[in-house]
């Protein structure tokens, strides 16, 4: 055989109990012989050697191509691997031995974690002394080659990665490296913008905005040291594989931290950075977001999270170009508030195809002179006024502030006219950090800009003199439902003179609602409930006898009694189910975390297909379950037969950042995506304990690590597990059951599913004591022959008009524990 030339010779040594019979003694090669066969071969015997070892060759033309550490957060860091040319091999377990010997001959350095001698690994596949130059001289045992059952992180000296600390969202804050095991700040000074780019892509954060000249997000911690230097060229993946330049001589404080602001959104083809096409960064390339749910709303966000001020327009047509990467059709839902489009509601699942020539554009004020922004206000368009000078953020205070000089801040800004022009008292003023910039304006009422009236930049006047003012514009009005499951279900609030308030349900009908719906592109209105099932708000009533044609852009376009005019309480407050309301579930499974994959959409459960469920995918829908951050795509039972409709195909989940299954793109909704044989059935599980070999699952029934469907329902507050108040497992938590519609019939089905026999009563009214936690079902209607609780025709999970005192309970014959 032809293996090349011998890169090791190591001495293995047989295991307790391994059967290995040596034939030869004492063989001598002077290294060129042609054949094995020429050398001495000294003698052939099946006696034992008298040292216990046999020789074992490693050739270079062998199988064994290279090691790595995986699933890290650099090369110097994770799962260690062994990659032949038939495959991979995952090396449980390693000790700081072998990982020692594993690190350097990656060139990392040293070994500083690693896992600890005694943990549950028994058998491996590798033994190392420490000292050995390269893996190839340590013991290998290839009954063990297989079967990892736990991977433990190795971390070696070389390990760098970065994180961004004290942000309002994961992609902005103060710049840490970790340096091996130990987490420290970086000098502002050794940071320029090529650097802080592969800091934000190594972070999966788009690209760099800005770097602070001061630490903008509070000081670190620990002793300021000396420490090695970055020289990013900028176009690398990952801070550790940049040039480093040389350590710090003198040390840094931590009042010059460095800080870094990321935004996985631009602005692109504008004259400005301030101005353009928008796009998304998926992956490694950027697509342009369509723009059929952009408003100005979200652009304000945008604008202010690229620090260019408040935007001014959204403008259409292909002024800014429509890009040659991918069209994405992510719908974000903002109030104009939020520090980053993260913070918005988003959805992607089930959205149309983009409309050609349809790409969202948005136009910021920048930082010039002129430029205002409203703070800490309702929505965007109100709040107290700042100013842009010099670059520098500064707060307005004034004397005497009237609706002349708010309208030509409104109209500034696109929020138009002014409804209300106020000034805050010393307890509401803005944070001291934002300095003052003007002490004084009055203006006329016409001007188009706020530096257009007489403005004053005298020394502060004496206290309790003048006041930071603030503007409500009439644009500031906004809607929302709150209350609820989700977005677009809840109790109605409607935004007026800066403050949420509710609308009473005196002539509220489903045009309402229609409204309601359509104005939050929740869809249309499944239903109007005159009570909304999700409490009674608080602060104003601000709409009554509302009048709606159904056809209105704007709830309060319609008829209405006046704003805050009404006869009504907080217990007439209306809600909204509208079509466009999700919800997600596992049905059908053994436990809670195992069974068909459905989601809740236009006021009906529909399954979802398997096809392009990747790991990423399955990891956000367990998480959003919380059931666990692993999922499995498992096979279709047989005896599937339920029908019902197939909601969506084709889900594939992008990005680490996506929280929910509603920001993942797929096919458009469908109510025959897919056949049934292809219904998705998964099963989640939690990440194994790093100190434990056996799983260590988030869900808790009871006592129970697993939950069979008898599990998945309980009795509390009784004498024994077979009476007492009903509690269902939903979404990861236990809840309670309404007792409307609840009766003997039902208490059946429950009594059946404990295994508690029959149902001897069916009490209401808490009647033995109120629960905690979500009212997870109401209106339950079982016909007495269903085998779980779950086959019951119910109200969707979650929507319910009842309080915990009305928690419904059971009486029945059996006992239990």
């Amino acid at each position: 055989m032809d293996c090349g030339a011998a890169v090791g010779a190591p001495k293995y040594v047989p295991l307790p109990g391994e059967n290995v019979q040596p034939w030869l003694h004492g063989v001598s090669c002077r290294g060129n012989e042609s054949s094995f066969w020429n050398c001495s071969l000294g003698e052939w015997s099946r006696k034992n050697c008298s040292f216990p070892w046999v020789v074992v060759a490693l050739c270079s033309k062998g199988t064994f191509v290279e090691i790595r550490l995986v699933k890290g957060k650099s090369p110097c860091a994770g799962i260690p691997e062994i990659r032949n040319k038939d495959g991979k091999d995952r090396l449980c377990g390693l000790y700081m031995e072998e990982a020692t010997v594993f690190c350097q001959e990656l060139r990392c350095g040293p070994a500083i974690q690693a896992p600890v001698e005694g943990l549950g690994v028994v058998n491996k596949y590798m033994t190392c002394k420490g000292t050995e130059p390269t893996i190839r001289n340590c013991r290998l045992n290839n009954n063990f080659r297989t079967g990892c059952h736990r991977e433990a992180e190795v971390i070696c000296a070389g390990h760098r990665e970065v994180r961004l600390v004290g942000g309002e969202h994961p992609c902005a804050g103060r710049l840490e490296v970790r340096r091996g095991l130990e987490w420290g700040t970086v000098c502002h000074s050794d940071l320029d913008l090529a650097t802080a780019h592969v800091v934000c892509r190594e972070l999966r954060c788009g690209a760099a905005v800005s770097t602070l000249a001061v630490a903008g997000f509070g000081r670190g911690t620990g002793p300021p040291g000396t420490q090695e230097t970055f020289r990013c060229r900028g176009n690398e993946s990952l801070l550790f594989h940049c040039p480093r330049g040389p350590a710090r001589t003198e040390p840094c404080s931590h009042s010059r931290d460095a800080a870094i602001r990321c935004s996985e959104y631009r602005l692109t083809n504008g004259s400005t950075r301030c101005e353009g096409r928008v796009e998304l960064q998926v992956g490694g390339s950027w697509g342009s977001l369509c723009a059929a749910h952009w408003d100005l709303a979200d652009a304000h966000v945008l604008c202010r999270q690229l620090d260019c001020g408040p935007a001014l327009m959204i403008t259409s047509g292909a002024s800014f170009g429509m890009g040659d990467g991918p069209t994405l059709t992510d719908a974000f839902h903002c109030m104009g508030t939020e520090p980053h489009l993260w913070n918005c509601p988003r959805s992607a699942l089930g959205a149309a195809a983009c409309p050609p020539d349809h790409m969202a554009y948005a136009v910021c004020s920048g930082e010039s002179a002129e430029a205002l922004r409203l703070q800490g206000g309702q929505s965007r368009c109100d709040g107290r006024v700042e100013i842009s000078l010099r670059g520098v953020w500064s707060r307005i205070v004034a004397e005497a502030w009237g609706l002349a000089e708010a309208g030509v801040v409104c109209r500034q800004l696109r929020c138009g006219e002014a409804r209300r022009a106020y000034s805050l008292d010393l307890t509401a003023r803005g944070p001291e950090v934002t300095p003052v910039g003007l002490t004084a304006v009055t203006c006329a009422g016409n001007e188009t800009r706020l530096t257009q009236c007489h403005v004053s930049s005298l020394p502060l006047p004496p206290v309790g003199m003048a006041w930071d003012v603030g503007v409500v514009c009439s644009e500031s009005e906004g809607l929302r439902l709150a209350g609820g499951p989700g977005r677009c279900a809840g109790r109605v609030e409607v935004l007026h003179d800066g403050h949420w308030g509710t609308v009473c349900d005196d002539s509220w009908d489903l045009a309402d609602a229609q409204v309601v719906c359509r104005q939050l592109s929740c869809g249309v209105a499944l239903g109007a409930p005159a009570s909304t099932g999700h409490r009674a708000g608080k602060g104003p009533i601000w709409l009554d006898d509302l009048g709606c044609t159904g056809n209105e852009s704007l709830l309060w376009q319609c008829p209405s009694a006046g704003w805050g005019r009404h006869d009504c309480r907080h217990k007439e407050d209306v809600g909204v189910l509208c079509s466009e309301f999700t919800e997600v579930r596992l049905a059908g499974g053994s436990w809670a975390c195992t069974g068909r994959l459905e989601v809740f959409y236009n006021g009906t459960w529909g399954s979802v297909c398997h096809n392009s469920l990747t790991d990423v995918s399955l990891t956000v829908i367990c998480k959003q379950l919380q059931c666990g951050a692993r999922g499995q795509v498992l096979p279709t039972p047989k005896n599937d037969e339920e029908y019902n409709l197939t909601w969506v195909d084709h889900i594939e989940c992008r990005e680490q950042h996506h929280i929910s299954l509603w920001q993942c793109p797929s096919t458009p909704w469908n109510e025959e995506s897919c056949p049934n044989t292809e219904k998705a059935w998964i099963s989640c599980q939690e990440e194994r304990d790093e100190k434990n070999e056996k799983l260590v699952e988030t869900l808790k029934c009871s006592e129970f690590n697993n939950c069979t469907a008898q599990e998945k329902v309980r009795v509390q507050g009784g004498e024994d597990g077979c009476s007492g108040r009903v509690e269902v497992w939903h979404g990861g938590s236990w809840g309670t059951v309404c007792d409307d519609a609840w009766d003997l019939v039902d208490a059946y089905v429950v009594c059946r599913q404990l295994g508690c026999g029959e149902a001897l009563a069916a009490p209401g009214q808490a009647a033995f004591g109120p629960g905690t936690g979500t009212v997870w079902l109401d209106e339950v209607q079982c016909l007495g022959s269903e085998t779980s609780l779950w086959d019951c025709p119910a109200a969707p999970w979650g929507h319910t008009d009842c309080g915990h005192k009305e928690d419904a309970a059971v009486n029945c014959s059996g006992k239990c524990c």
